[in-house]
């Protein structure tokens, strides 16, 4: 007997307000990584590829938005989620500047903004429409088991803290359940083993 199950995650950036950011930020694309921890080389080779791609990548770029502080985005990202996931595992989103035109010694992409979605909540899978604010600094250390809405001491954020970011979040999976009673009852069976 062959067991079959799924489990998969659909990350969709839908829009970014940054009309009361400081700065340039007007070319913007969102880098979208899915983390087993705060180190850069925690980022999972769970993305699935384009077509002309590897079949599993680390990160997933949206679209370049030209020239507009509040794009919408179009862009649909899925993700294969692992079979068991710990406190540590968020879906990290940065926000990049592009240029159009390459200044000697000057990057391409400048990062102008972080947030990001901390995957378990009282060990059930986060999804849904979230609404996030956006940290004009990288996260600090331990950043991935709060969520972004938590005032963290010290940090910088666009528009006083408020949500400026909005994503959608889907599970299609066999293995974590979207029904707050069966995850309890899935809990309370998995103590019992």
């Amino acid at each position: 007997m062959v067991l079959c199950f799924r489990n998969l995650l659909y990350v969709n950036a839908q829009s970014l307000n940054f009309a009361n950011r400081q700065g340039s930020a007007r070319n913007i694309t969102v880098k979208v990584q899915f983390m087993s921890g705060e180190d850069p080389n925690n980022a999972m080779p769970v993305i699935f590829g384009k077509s002309s791609c590897a079949d599993f990548a680390k990160e997933a770029y949206t679209a370049v938005v030209y020239h507009n502080r509040s794009p919408d985005f179009h862009d649909e990202i899925k993700i294969k989620l692992p079979a068991s996931l710990s406190d540590h595992h968020h879906i990290l989103f940065t926000f990049y500047h592009v240029s159009c035109q390459q200044k000697q010694n000057t990057p391409l992409e400048t990062p102008v903004g972080y947030t990001w979605i901390p995957m378990l909540q009282n060990g059930r899978l986060r999804t849904g429409h979230f609404c996030l604010p956006v940290s004009l600094e990288k996260p600090p250390q331990s950043y991935s088991v709060l969520s972004p809405d938590v005032p963290l001491p010290g940090m910088k954020w666009v528009d006083n803290h408020r949500g400026v970011f909005n994503v959608e979040v889907v599970a299609v999976s066999s293995i974590h359940t979207q029904v707050p009673v069966l995850s309890v009852q899935c809990l309370g069976y998995l103590t019992l083993i």
